[in-house]
């Protein structure tokens, strides 16, 4: 089922450069790709040690 979303003819001309820029075959495997890329962290922004386990606080530093 298709719909349609209306778009600012300048927002429309972004899409359509990075849709080519991406490779992309159509709108919604851009709009799909972008929305996928947005939910994974990148390498810079799980920190220097992105292996290291969850920090857990010891009984002994709790009042």
């Amino acid at each position: 089922m298709s719909t349609t979303i209306q778009v600012g003819r300048e927002t429309l001309e972004l899409l359509r450069k990075l849709k080519d820029e991406e490779g992309a075959e159509t709108y919604e495997g851009l709009i799909r790709g972008l929305i996928m890329s947005s939910k994974t962290l990148k390498a810079s922004q799980r920190g220097k040690y992105p292996k290291l386990a969850p920090f857990k606080r010891e009984e002994i530093d709790r009042f």
